[in-house]
């Protein structure tokens, strides 16, 4: 990783797991209907995260920040923190960083923050993809 520090990274992760954890709250409290099956399964909960519109997440601090942080990167580092995400996801292995790297960039508009955050494993992504840019 040449423009994103690690820091930087390991900010987001805390932001997006705080995020997540308010999430799923939200979206207890939708499922905790009556009339709703008792067991949801994970799959079912990220479906609902993801269809979550912007206006549920508002008032909400920690979607609000990371929203700004991500906003707030330069384009190089906007880029390099999507093609880690895609490292930590399996779609590159370490060997491929440059070509993830010119991927996101090919791929870079104005919706980054949003395309991000809208992924529920963003966090687990992000840390597993520093663990392999970090290893010897």
């Amino acid at each position: 990783m040449d423009a994103l520090r690690q820091d930087t990274v390991e900010f987001i992760i805390s932001i997006a797991r705080e995020l997540g954890e308010s999430s799923l709250a939200i979206i207890g409290e939708e499922l905790a209907d009556e009339t709703a099956p008792q067991h949801y399964s994970e799959l079912k909960v990220a479906a609902q995260a993801e269809t979550s519109s912007r206006e549920e997440y508002a008032g909400n601090s920690a979607y609000q920040e990371l929203r700004s942080v991500i906003n707030g990167m330069n384009v190089s580092e906007r880029n390099e923190l999507v093609a880690l995400m895609w490292l930590g996801r399996g779609t590159y292995n370490r060997d491929e960083w440059m070509a993830a790297v010119k991927d996101a960039r090919e791929a870079d508009n104005d919706h980054t923050a949003e395309y991000l955050m809208r992924a529920p494993l963003l966090p687990d992504y992000l840390t597993e993809g520093l663990t392999l840019m970090t290893e010897e």
